[in-house]
């Protein structure tokens, strides 16, 4: 079932769901919903018409339902294929796996897979079993984040990357960038010649970018200045003008409505970059983020970028700064 999603919006006994989509085409399967991004470029969300991404509420302001839908992204080159993260795992449909399986197959027709993964968090390595046991599958794991989780991985089958690595998918190249801050080996895959930046949650997806302690917000302080210095080194050959970011959470983009139909990009991480510097000032723009978490209790807030934070870190922080 194909249609074409401008803002959905689906009201149920009173209750609406927001798509996360905007003027794209979407095939369902199963409890995925697929679109293509650019030539040879899939993305999909753990999301389907019967179980919307985002969050719904009731007349009185409830909340009534929620499904944080995480994102896959599909490179299929010319001799093979990457896979980029493997979303929730899915528990609310019982045809999980074979409907992910149908959906890689399809596209990929044959060639080599390679997964990989922006970090490991298990809402991005949640459909592991899915391809766990296949020996066709080569998993390329950032090292600092799996090192100590390749008891998950078959181990004929798994190799450690960092930061320069390159997927040679025959006629395309994704190059790692590592941006570590929301985990110590956070990475984002850069498309060469496409101007698309996979970024996972390391720079956040419209909700903001969760950092869970001082030590994760110092790494991040020099990562995102070391993300801005590669895109705009000529070398690199990025369009910053074109460039489009595709985060973890997609449909989080709903919090910044100022993008309107526009991917998020460069302008983005520049917002991120002046946030930071305001954290470490103590200057930052802040409010309560209202999250059931022991840590992130404070959105701290820039333009267009958010870091969710402890504001009694952030203060020491910038105390002594």
């Amino acid at each position: 079932m194909k249609r074409i999603i401008c803002s959905l919006m689906i009201a149920v006994a009173a209750i609406a769901f927001v798509s996360c989509t905007s003027g794209v085409e979407e095939v369902e399967v199963g409890p995925y919903t697929v679109s293509v991004i650019d030539k040879g470029v899939y993305h999909i969300q753990d999301y389907n018409s019967s179980n919307p991404a985002g969050e719904a509420f009731d007349a009185e302001g409830n909340k009534t339902h929620f499904n944080n839908c995480s994102d896959i992204y599909l490179i299929v080159g010319k001799e093979k294929a990457l896979l980029i993260d493997l979303s929730n795992n899915i528990r609310w449909a019982d045809n999980a796996t074979e409907s992910l399986r149908q959906i890689v197959s399809e596209r990929t027709e044959g060639k080599k897979l390679i997964i990989t993964f922006t970090h490991n968090h298990g809402d991005h390595i949640g459909m592991l079993h899915a391809y766990a046991d296949d020996a066709d599958v080569h998993f390329a794991l950032p090292e600092t984040d799996f090192q100590h989780f390749v008891t998950r991985f078959p181990v004929a089958d798994y190799s450690f990357i960092n930061e320069g690595h390159v997927f040679d998918l025959g006629d395309a190249e994704i190059e790692v960038i590592d941006v570590p801050g929301h985990t110590d080996g956070s990475a984002v895959f850069y498309m060469h010649g496409n101007n698309i930046l996979f970024s996972g949650d390391a720079i956040g997806s419209g909700h903001g970018v969760w950092i869970f302690n001082t030590d994760a917000f110092t790494k991040y302080a020099s990562a995102v200045p070391h993300l801005i210095g590669w895109l705009e080194n000529p070398d690199n050959g990025v369009n910053i003008n074109r460039l489009r970011i595709y985060g973890g959470h997609y449909w989080q983009r709903d919090w910044l409505p100022e993008l309107g139909d526009n991917e998020m990009g460069m302008s983005y991480i520049r917002d991120m970059q002046m946030l930071v510097n305001e954290i470490a000032e103590g200057t930052a723009s802040t409010e309560p983020s209202g999250l059931d978490h022991p840590t992130l209790d404070t959105y701290f807030r820039h333009g267009t970028a958010i870091l969710v934070w402890n504001s009694e870190q952030a203060k020491q922080y910038a105390a002594k700064n």
